[in-house]
């Protein structure tokens, strides 16, 4: 073959490979459209049916993609309160939503699932559970985390022991996201929680989970124990504000003794909790402790401490009024700040 015979050939070849890829990219462009079109079609027909709450032939919309009712489902869901809503769910039940919604969980990307999860806590009937059950066993921890927090919601009973370890908790997953799902399980189990707080060998984070998610239900019980961890922890240590947080939520004085060895704390996350904690408390032995803190070094410590001195009453109050007549300095202007504040005359 000569040499021009061979570049003729080549060109000829590149051109009908250009012209087949540019057919297949419009074929592709046109099938996409004309899904796009279906399911937008499948989607207007589907909405005012499960709006209305109406019996759903299931056959109609066999063929539809489980996404495409999957999706429309939980966009309506965000749209209808109250009884509605209730329809709505049955009516998305009857469509057999959930199933599809579980089939979505076994497959796809962690943001897919995790989408499907959350529109899966919306049901309450077998298949949503069951889905929900499995979950737990995600390769994601926060889908993990997320489905016991949606399991919990409905009253799962848990081996809570054996949930701790398998959602990994406390070993550096949000703080929040434990003490959210602490709180739905001591709603109904909270003998279980308070057993977290007294296993000794606990992660500190999971421990100090438990105490936050208990000091919501108002057991007076725990205060003690809480009051010895923080008495127990290292000054400085993490948990240590957390712990004065707690038992400032109870405002038992059973909590004072550890409130006021937090007041002097190198920490100043641990001073601001411990002042806080001695307002809610009313502890007048520390009046003076607080008032020295209003010239903390820290803005939040002596805000906190004028805040308390305001919330344990007259003698509270009498030092605010001193550190403001004395005049000059950070303690004069909180203690001017929050008397005008609370419309207290200086």
């Amino acid at each position: 073959m000569s040499p021009l015979l061979l570049i003729w050939t080549v060109s000829l070849v590149l051109a009908v490979a250009a012209v087949v890829v540019m057919g297949g990219l419009v074929l592709l462009r046109l099938l996409a459209h004309w899904r796009g079109g279906r399911h937008l079609a499948a989607r207007r027909r589907l909405t005012p049916l499960l709006l209305a709450g109406e019996q759903i032939d299931r056959e109609l919309f066999r063929r539809v993609p489980d996404h495409v009712i999957a999706d429309l489902s939980l966009d309506l869901m965000q749209l209808v309160r109250g009884p509605e809503r209730a329809a709505f769910i049955a009516s998305a039940t009857q469509l057999g939503v959930p199933e599809r919604l579980a089939r979505r969980m076994r497959a796809g990307a962690a943001r897919d699932r995790m989408y499907a999860l959350q529109g899966l806590a919306q049901f309450d009937d077998m298949s949503a559970r069951e889905a929900l059950r499995r979950a737990l066993g995600d390769r994601d921890r926060n889908i993990r985390l997320a489905a016991a927090q949606a399991l919990a919601d409905k009253g799962e009973a848990f081996e809570l022991i054996d949930l701790v370890e398998q959602l990994e908790l406390g070993a550096g997953q949000s703080s929040r996201l434990a003490v959210s799902l602490f709180t739905s399980i001591a709603r109904t189990r909270p003998q279980e929680i308070r057993a977290l707080v007294l296993q000794l060998d606990q992660n500190s984070e999971v421990r100090v989970a438990a105490v936050e998610a208990l000091a919501e239900t108002g057991d007076f019980s725990l205060v003690p124990v809480i009051a010895d961890l923080a008495l127990a922890a290292r000054d400085g240590a993490e948990e240590l504000p957390r712990y004065i947080h707690a038992l400032g939520q109870f405002g038992h004085p059973s909590g004072a003794q550890a409130v006021r060895f937090a007041l002097s704390s190198e920490s100043m996350a641990a001073r601001a909790a411990a002042a806080q904690a001695a307002g809610r408390i009313g502890m007048v032995d520390a009046a003076d402790a607080l008032a020295a803190m209003l010239g903390d070094a820290e803005w939040w410590v002596r805000f906190r401490s004028a805040e308390a001195l305001v919330a344990i009453g007259a003698p509270g109050i009498a030092r605010l009024r001193d550190a403001a007549e004395r005049g000059g300095g950070v303690a004069a202007e909180v203690a001017e700040a929050i008397l005008a504040e609370k419309g207290i005359a200086p």
